[in-house]
């Protein structure tokens, strides 16, 4: 049985030197894609440029406007011909035979209906995007908290993220994965629907796994496969107060949808209290905080056993 036919989906803005390296994995894999869409939201940086001139054949769309990443991917999604579809973070790099590994399982497992790698940071660290969904104590104790810090290894954190399941290498269930790659089957577009703009950026893949797992639909982590996620968002690094409100805005929206029955529900409101709390406090702390120079390392030659 061959693979199904791949549409791969990569939002960009203002990232031309991290897409292109993405792009570069991407074609140098084992598995080429039928067709690799990039929509791109107003970049300013020569990402169209470099697009275009691209030796492989993108599909660019060029947004006159940033319309944010949820409607960005919508967009893709609507333009997408494959079987088989993978939203990919313009800053991540794909392992060589990262998508042959997920699209197998796809393949080979007619019950699962989306998959994702173990996503990797540039010094080959784990960044536990496998997990479970977050309950309300994942305020305090979430992946990146000061709190998840000082007690890694307290029982919230460790049922957030899974750590059950680190050691394991054959693909397993899962909860809640990472949009920085997600590779799921077409048809799942036609009973869960496509991601929920409501949302600016955050909070929207576990809204999309929320949703999953309402329609019965199975997601897997298939550990063989591993990317590198250079990820922009890190903990205890200078963030925008924009970036810090889309963030809270997000977790309420996500909370208010699958955990309460609405806007006048006490728990939404205890919620939307206590978020805008930590939202301020956040914003001051931050003030305080420099931001931290990364460290170039070429993901791909990370080993593999170090996985």
């Amino acid at each position: 049985m061959e693979f199904p036919k791949l549409s791969i989906i990569i939002v960009s803005f203002n990232c031309r030197e991290l897409l292109e390296a993405c792009l570069r994995s991407i074609y140098s894999s084992d598995t080429r894609p039928m067709e690799t869409i990039v929509i791109d939201n107003a970049s300013v940086d020569g990402t169209r440029e470099m697009l275009k001139s691209w030796r492989e054949n993108i599909r660019l769309v060029e947004n006159s406007v940033n319309l944010g990443h949820p409607r960005a991917v919508d967009q893709g999604m609507d333009l997408a011909r494959g079987e088989a579809i993978m939203i990919l973070d313009a800053d991540t790099e794909v392992r060589r035979d990262a998508i042959s590994l997920m699209l197998a399982v796809l393949r080979d497992n007619p019950e699962v209906s989306m998959v994702s790698p173990r996503v990797l940071n540039p010094d080959g660290s784990l960044q536990e995007t496998a997990r479970n969904f977050p309950t309300v104590i994942n305020g305090i104790f979430g992946r990146r908290s000061l709190m998840a810090r000082i007690f890694p290894n307290n029982r919230f954190i460790k049922k957030y993220l899974d750590r059950e399941n680190l050691d394991k290498m054959i693909p397993y269930r899962v909860e809640f994965i990472s949009a920085a790659c997600m590779l799921f089957r077409r048809s799942v577009l036609t009973t869960v629907g496509k991601w929920d703009q409501g949302y600016q950026c955050y909070w929207v893949d576990a809204d999309w796994c929320m949703r999953f797992r309402k329609k019965n639909e199975k997601i897997f982590c298939v550990p063989q496969a591993v990317i590198v996620h250079h990820e922009q968002n890190k903990a205890f690094q200078k963030k925008s107060p924009k970036r810090i409100l889309n963030f809270h805005l997000g977790a309420l929206r996500l909370y208010r949808i699958h955990y309460t029955l609405g806007y006048l529900d006490p728990r939404y409101i205890a919620a939307a209290v206590l978020l805008a709390i930590r939202t301020v406090v956040l914003m001051i702390a931050n003030t305080f905080l420099g931001i931290r120079k990364s460290v170039k390392v070429d993901p791909l030659s990370i080993k593999k056993s170090e996985s």
